[in-house]
């Protein structure tokens, strides 16, 4: 058994195998369903790429040719040509490679990328159509996290796989609190989406809140607790803008609480 397996060979997946071994996990793998890795940055000519991790800038498949070097100079296990086919309770994976079918497990797995292999067993989020997750990445089958679009967040890939490399080092050391009494988190009057999807019930609660508006409206942005309002702030939002909210310091609602996120006239 590996320590965390990760699919998908993008720009996340490769900041996140580069933490996780930074943070002295043993076994790490790469699984890519291409030949090669680097996703999105192998479409991306111009020279914007490497400065604050090389020292020099990069086009983007000349930047994932370094990341991936890094990766395997750091002991990343690199699977290339491997698609993931189903996801199975606790760590489990199914895949193909080469025409012919492949099993590993792993103690976590990282989801990264855009597309969800079949996973009846996870927890979907009807907003975002991908997994869902607390504040930490975690999937309902907490051997699974999730980071980037699939778990609704916006942002640089490499910075989202780096904090997912982290928090799954703090699992796998025992760092992260309980899922147990978490707190569910639901899209109310004008949003088609949040992120995440519920809260490891924490005291005070830490971390953000990522929303994504139906419409483009102005009101009032608030985290109500039944009829106890626990934030609020006035906003002026559009259908493609993403909205945070800063958790640290809202006061800590009652165990299994649901938390309402809505934008009110």
């Amino acid at each position: 058994m590996i320590d965390v397996g990760i699919i998908g060979g993008g720009p996340a997946g490769l900041a996140a195998a580069l933490r996780l071994k930074a943070r002295g996990v043993p076994r790490v793998a790469i699984l890519e369903r291409e030949a090669t890795l680097g996703g999105a940055l192998l479409t991306s000519p111009r020279r914007i790429h490497g400065l604050r991790r090389f020292g020099r800038l990069l086009t983007g498949p000349a930047y994932a040719a370094r990341l991936t070097q890094a990766a395997q100079a750091a002991g990343v296990e690199i699977l290339p040509g491997h698609e993931v086919t189903a996801l199975r309770p606790h760590g489990v994976v199914e895949g193909a490679a080469g025409g012919a079918a492949s099993l590993f497990a792993a103690r976590r797995v990282l989801l990264t990328g855009t597309l969800l292999p079949v996973a009846g067993h996870l927890r979907l989020n009807s907003g975002t159509g991908g997994p869902a997750v607390d504040q930490y990445g975690r999937c309902s089958d907490t051997a699974y996290f999730a980071t980037g679009t699939l778990a609704g967040r916006a942002g640089p890939g490499e910075s989202l796989g780096a904090m997912a490399g982290d928090y799954i080092a703090d699992d796998l050391s025992g760092g992260l609190p309980s899922l147990d009494g978490r707190l569910e988190v639901l899209a109310g009057q004008g949003l088609r989406g949040v992120a995440p999807h519920w809260l490891a019930h924490v005291a005070p609660l830490r971390g953000w809140l990522e929303i994504c508006p139906a419409e483009a409206l102005k009101g009032q942005l608030r985290v109500r607790a039944g009829e106890a309002v626990l934030y609020r702030r006035r906003v002026r939002a559009h259908p493609a803008q993403r909205l945070l909210i800063n958790l640290n310091g809202i006061k800590t609602p009652p165990d299994d609480a649901q938390l309402i996120v809505e934008i009110v006239p």
